[in-house]
């Protein structure tokens, strides 16, 4: 059955499958395509600030963002002296709603795969003169991708600016008397710049690895790119469209205007 047209899905992170619940909605035949087929366990951020449409029912709260310093002394503390983008703090301190990431993308992997008019293909590694192909067998006439843009990136010369910080992932606490809060640091107070406790789950961050026993992961984070590559592939999410500050629920508003 191919509906109102095929729609193919790159990815298939909480940014992909919020894609693909927005083109089930709109009446498409979709795949969703990935290396492994297999859930995400890195999740790019700890909760959704907006909840995906039709999982309204995922567990919410209120969390506190607060700020150590000023907006100025943070974005020197974790992206240097030269960068001047917007940073979180000037966006969301005070208290705002919170819904569970995690039990929402688990809720639309399941509710996904239980679907008669959705695909999960696996594909390789995207290479350049292989995706083009992949597309015209599925008879695509829509292509959102939310994997990272360079993975799409043909060109030597285009650029990928994004600044590594330090992370020990989302991990679950037993003690959760201080949850449901984000602390930011601009100061020198702590070597940490970000630290979030919400829904059972910390997560600190550093701009320079830190020396203390943690397993820590090293993240990039997005902030802009010249590449244009496969300009009718529409690249959502933050690092599809390799832009910070993406919150994850816009890519169903996104898929949506894309599919009017």
């Amino acid at each position: 059955m191919r509906g109102r047209g095929n729609v193919v899905i790159i990815g298939c992170g909480p940014a992909g499958l919020a894609a693909a619940e927005a083109s089930i909605a709109s009446g498409h035949r979709t795949f969703i395509a990935s290396q492994n087929n297999e859930m995400s366990t890195q999740y790019g951020c700890q909760y959704l600030h907006a909840p995906i449409p039709g999982f309204e029912s995922a567990p919410h709260t209120r969390v506190g963002y607060y700020l150590n310093g000023t907006p100025e002394q943070y974005r020197k503390k974790v992206y240097g002296a030269k960068w001047q983008g917007k940073v979180s703090p000037e966006d969301f301190v005070g208290e705002h709603e919170a819904w569970d990431i995690r039990e929402t993308y688990e809720a639309m992997w399941h509710h996904l795969h239980s679907l008669a008019n959705i695909e999960f293909v696996k594909i390789p590694v995207v290479k350049a003169g292989v995706l083009p192909a992949i597309i015209d067998r599925m008879q695509a006439v829509v292509v959102i991708s939310t994997i990272p843009a360079m993975a799409l990136c043909h060109v030597q010369k285009h650029r990928f600016n994004y600044h590594m910080i330090y992370s020990t992932g989302s991990v679950k606490r037993e003690d959760t008397t201080t949850d449901d809060t984000i602390i930011c640091d601009g100061t020198t107070d702590h070597e940490w710049y970000r630290n979030a406790c919400v829904f059972g789950y910390r997560t600190i961050e550093w701009a320079s690895k830190p020396n203390n026993g943690e397993r820590i992961v090293a993240v990039p984070k997005p902030l802009v790119t010249d590449c244009d590559c496969y300009p009718g592939i529409h690249k959502i999410g933050r690092y599809g469209r390799w832009q910070k500050s993406y919150l994850v629920h816009q890519a169903y508003p996104d898929v949506m205007e894309i599919l009017k």
